[in-house]
């Protein structure tokens, strides 16, 4: 779920969260991830944070899950989010692991281990996404976690190379799920064992995922693969560099008011306007891909 702020790019912009939120659960979303990568969490101050866990907490008031990411770049503030999504009654809490400094997996699992301590009721999750994060979870460090938390619910992984992916989903114990966020081969690894998906892109284009996930549970691969090509169609839209802010402007000219990106992440060039060719991708048959 993106994060609508004001023009500063800095504050929660809360009168546009009800919106949003009401478009994703109307477009038949599983469930909200607040503050992951595509809601920038990690770049704003604690207090806006906390502010925004609460309202979408109150907005959603029980209809779908609502996870919580928490991930900060210490551990003091990553306890701090934690034990604040406990008191709120997250569904479940998701941590990125510490970024930049490369750590070694016995330092990750003890960071891990302190976030489950401070919500020990609640399922926690851990988000890999080394491509960015530097530090990733890998199949034995997930046994591990498996092993060693009682709270440990699974993860999100974002890696790009499905291969990498598979192994991870062949690591997690039985009980534990495993959620994808590559949205370009999003089919496959649902096909592969992933338990469902976790993207960004949805957050302001939700049918064709919602769609895709559906597909698949209802075994029909080859719809499944058509609506994986409208995913790819229209990620080829998105300007390199200026994803999170092309995001925010489909959500703008879909009527839901997501203001910028966090500066200094940028918006597309003023000239920039996908949504009428994503409507005409949306607007056609699926059979017809």
């Amino acid at each position: 779920m993106a994060t609508p702020l004001h023009s500063d790019g800095r504050r929660v912009n809360h009168a546009a969260l009800r919106p949003l939120v009401e478009f994703l659960i109307e477009a038949g979303v599983s469930g909200l991830f607040v503050g992951g990568t595509t809601g920038e969490g990690i770049l704003l101050e604690m207090a806006e944070r906390q502010a925004l866990h609460e309202a979408v907490t109150a907005i959603v008031a029980g209809r779908a899950p609502v996870l919580l990411h928490v991930g900060a770049n210490t551990t003091a503030g990553s306890l701090v989010l934690a034990e604040h999504a406990r008191s709120l009654g997250a569904d479940a809490v998701v941590t990125i692991t510490p970024h930049f400094y490369p750590i070694h997996d016995d330092s990750l699992l003890a960071y891990y281990q302190a976030i489950a301590g401070a919500a020990p009721d609640t399922p926690l999750m851990a988000y890999d996404i080394p491509q960015m994060a530097v530090n990733g979870i890998g199949p034995a460090l997930l046994r591990r976690l498996a092993e060693e938390i009682p709270s440990f619910a699974g993860l999100k992984s974002s890696r790009p190379d499905a291969q990498v992916v598979r192994l991870l989903i062949d690591a997690a114990p039985p009980h534990l799920i495993v959620l994808a966020g590559n949205e370009a081969i999003a089919l496959g690894l649902l096909a592969l064992g992933a338990d469902g998906l976790i993207s960004g892109l949805a957050t302001a284009v939700p049918e064709p995922f919602v769609a895709l996930a559906r597909a698949v549970t209802t075994g029909n691969l080859a719809e499944a693969r058509c609506y994986q090509r409208q995913v790819n169609q229209i990620l080829e839209l998105l300007p390199v560099g200026a994803r999170i802010g092309a995001i925010k402007a489909i959500l703008t000219a879909r009527g839901i008011d997501a203001g910028p990106a966090v500066p200094p992440r940028p918006m597309p060039a003023a000239n920039w306007d996908a949504w009428p060719r994503i409507q005409e991708i949306l607007d056609s048959s699926p059979t017809d891909r």
